[in-house]
């Protein structure tokens, strides 16, 4: 075991002591009869947690890299042959000169000065005496000095980077893995009562918190992971999880611990395109990650790097501003104090008089204020005014000139004396990396236009002139597609070259094109597909597409030569699949502690398995939970997720029915009666939905298809869904009864319920028919005794 492992074991070891202690942990490790030492010991070694804990302290390992090898190269204090020369000897005795210099005038002087105007000299003395001392003390000293610095800066940037890891490390490793960890051990619980310790995780969003290991993510850790990676394409429905993968793939949270990180890059593909501008777009992203990866200190969006921009101008702005405001202050002071000081003293030309007359005054002021108090007059006042106002000129002066002039020759004596050495000159292989990608990044946004010509007048004998004139102007052409594809293949290979192959910095590029499914139709994405991939196929080069089950679906049905382009475009195509039971269960389980099955079962059947609809329901769960004072009945929780589902969607069908383009007579009084029904829908209880499914499903049977028709069946068949929800759930408040319906499905295995309802949930988006006919089964096996 390397270092790096013990200091891993031994975070992950403190962190689940302290998660432990928490009432929510502490409770039901109780609860269960079981030791700490042995659930420390279970968790400790569990391969999946090492790994996470490794990703996650990769930082603080950099760090830690960085002190054990400086801590390495402690030099020499003090070399042993050292003698000093007369120029060192001269120097060191300035330094020592100075410094008592200040404290002999501290001595004499401390109880007439000012107590700021010694704090003024002070810091000046001390920063000259430094200076004196950095040039007549040995080299080896000052290297030893700046070793010294150098070490505390990195020892206290481990600490914050270490403190900072034990709270990561418990909130996304430690608690979810002993949350799923505790929930493998305890018998699940089977009440109609939901009562959690804590519930905050389940307001988490889908794409957040930890990942659940379904066969999607493990196909997708295996092609990042591959030697030469390809064109990876993710096929499945909206809200499955497709983006959430490629997200994780490109924080490298996919990426093996012994190869290093790659360089991610994202974008969506766009619902209008021209195939020529998206590339132009992925070439100017691609350029935008590699600038952001060799200047890490100018990283972000380029919307948050001109707002830096920006923001320092208004800073240099409201600097000046200040500046002139001290200005001013300065002069108002000092005329103030003038003018004091004449009707005090009269007026004098001679400035220097008048100081050395307030001197005097505040001499004798300061032997004798009882005197001067009891003897007051008009001049007094004056007098006292204008010392007043000459401190605050001073004041003001010291503040503009003063201090930044003091501050800038001490931080210049502790750079020269201690300061660090100058950071490294970047490789030129690197540096010439860099300066391409701003170049194809201006070439990307603007035209170049170049001019350039010459002319001249000759005057000729008897009052003639010859002149001639030229010029020629050189503009670029934008680029063709084909020439935009090239281009960017050739900065893709470039990349490789420097920091995959040369410098090993990465171990490849990742590439995301997200959100393909907003092409609505399937052959405008056939081809946009067939339009961008010439620049796939790039060693080191990982490309990740995220496509619909419904265009994949159209492009099957296309036959042969649609799936031969498709073959073309993808090495490998992963299919993602909504959740499970298990792993619906194991997405709620690292969320929450406790949940009882019959609520798992809940929120499996709504979501239909989709990870986003799943957070969903898990949000409006958590709602319901609060609303209730913590303490949520099954039959509570069912009718007001159907209720609130069922509002959502009959909103949306009846908008989609007013938008239906009329086909005559008949086809506006169809529309005119399924939005009447809808609406009728809307104050119906959720436990009596079935006569208004049985009143639209006649109307998708009669007649010929229409869109009204498709549109009804849809509505029809999800109504009937709820029906079905609301009487699995809301009529089941006792648990032995839920159990008898589920034995009516599946005798060997109660969770079949809830997996026949998730199915019909998903049949729905493919066919309402379908989707119907499935439901009626599962009904009809729940009333036969």
């Amino acid at each position: 075991m390397n270092w790096h492992d013990a200091m891993v074991l031994k975070e992950l070891d403190s962190a689940l002591l302290k998660t432990m202690k928490e009432d929510e942990f502490r409770e039901e490790i109780e609860r269960l009869k079981l030791r700490p030492g042995d659930v420390t010991k279970n968790l400790s070694r569990s391969r999946p947690l090492l790994a996470a804990a490794r990703e996650l302290s990769k930082s603080a390992a950099a760090v830690d890299a960085d002190v054990e090898r400086h801590r390495r190269e402690k030099p020499v204090w003090w070399p042993r042959s050292w003698r000093p020369a007369a120029a060192e000897v001269r120097f060191l005795v300035l330094g020592a000169s100075t410094l008592l210099g200040w404290l002999a005038l501290l001595v004499v002087f401390g109880g007439f000065v000012p107590g700021f105007v010694f704090t003024v000299t002070g810091t000046v003395a001390l920063a000259i005496s430094t200076g004196f001392a950095a040039m007549g003390l040995p080299v080896e000293f000052l290297n030893a000095v700046r070793w010294t610095a150098d070490f505390a800066t990195l020892a206290l940037a481990g600490s914050t980077e270490r403190r900072d890891l034990r709270q990561r490390m418990r909130n996304e490793v430690v608690r979810p893995a002993l949350r799923k960890w505790l929930s493998s051990q305890m018998t699940p619980l089977f009440t109609v009562v939901l009562e959690l310790r804590n519930a905050d995780q389940l307001s988490l969003p889908a794409g957040e918190g930890p990942l659940v290991e379904t066969a999607a993510v493990a196909a997708c850790v295996r092609e990042v992971n591959r030697s030469r990676p390809g064109a990876v394409g993710l096929a499945g429905p909206r809200g499955v999880g497709k983006s959430t993968i490629i997200n994780r793939a490109l924080d490298n949270q996919f990426t093996d611990e012994s190869r290093q990180p790659m360089l991610g890059v994202l974008t969506s593909a766009p619902v209008r395109y021209d195939a020529r501008d998206f590339v132009l777009h992925l070439h100017a992203c691609v350029c935008r990650a590699v600038l952001d990866h060799l200047t890490p200190d100018q990283s972000g969006s380029e919307t948050r790097r001109q707002w830096l921009r920006v923001l320092g101008r208004h800073q240099l702005r409201e600097r000046v501003a200040d500046v002139a405001k001290d200005v001013l202050r300065c002069a108002v002071w000092a005329l103030a104090a003038l003018g004091f000081a004449g009707l005090a003293w009269g007026w004098r030309d001679d400035v220097p008089a008048l100081v050395r007359a307030g001197a005097a005054f505040a001499s004798a002021l300061k032997s004798d204020v009882g005197g001067f108090v009891s003897t007051v007059d008009l001049r007094g006042v004056a007098a006292v005014l204008a010392l007043y106002a000459s401190f605050r000129a001073a004041w003001a002066l010291w503040c503009l000139t003063g201090w930044p002039v003091v501050a800038g020759l001490a931080a210049a004596a502790w750079r020269r004396a201690f300061g660090t050495s100058r950071p490294k000159r970047r490789e030129p292989a690197i540096a010439a990396l860099h300066a391409v990608a701003e170049q194809h990044l201006r070439q990307i946004r603007f035209l170049q236009t170049h001019t350039s010509g010459w002319s001249g007048k000759v005057s000729a004998p008897i009052g003639s002139e010859l002149g001639w004139t030229r010029s020629l102007a050189k503009t670029e052409q934008p680029w063709t597609h084909p020439e935009v594809v090239d281009r960017l293949r050739d900065f893709l290979a470039l990349v490789v070259e420097v920091l995959v192959d040369g410098y090993g910095r990465l171990s490849g590029v990742a590439i995301a094109i997200d959100e393909l499914d907003k092409i609505g139709d399937p052959e405008e994405a056939r081809r946009f597909l067939n339009e961008i991939k010439g620049v796939f196929g790039i060693p080191h080069c990982l490309f990740l597409v995220s496509m619909s089950d419904d265009a994949l679906t159209a492009f099957e049905r296309r036959g042969i030569p649609v799936r031969d382009a498709f073959d073309s475009a993808f090495t490998t195509m992963i299919d993602v699949r909504p959740f499970t039971l298990d792993e619906s269960r194991d997405w709620l389980a690292r969320r929450a502690l406790g949940i009882p099955e019959p609520f798992v079962w809940l929120c499996h059947c709504l979501s239909g398995g989709l990870p986003r609809d799943l957070g969903r329901t898990a949000i409006v769960l958590h709602d319901l939970y609060e609303q209730q004072n913590r303490k949520l009945r099954l039959a509570d929780a069912a009718r007001s997720l159907v209720r609130r589902d069922l509002d959502l969607k009959i909103r949306a069908f009846t908008h989609t029915a007013r938008r239906i383009t009329p086909g005559g007579a008949e086809a506006i009084d169809q529309s005119q009666s399924l939005i009447e029904a809808l609406q009728r829908t809307t104050v119906a209880d959720v436990g009596r939905l079935l006569p208004r499914a049985l009143e639209i499903r006649k109307w998708s049977v009669d007649g010929e298809p229409t869109a009204v028709t498709e549109l009804s069946a849809e509505a029809a068949c999800y109504i009937l869904f709820c029906q079905t929800v609301t009487d699995v759930f809301d009529t089941s408040s006792e648990p032995q009864r839920l159990k008898r319906l589920a034995a009516r499905i599946d005798p060997h295995e109660p969770g079949a319920l809830a997996v026949e309802l998730a199915t019909a949930r998903q049949q729905m988006s493919i066919d309402p028919t379908l989707a119907w006919n499935h439901l009626a089964d599962f009904r009809k096996a729940l009333a036969d005794d």
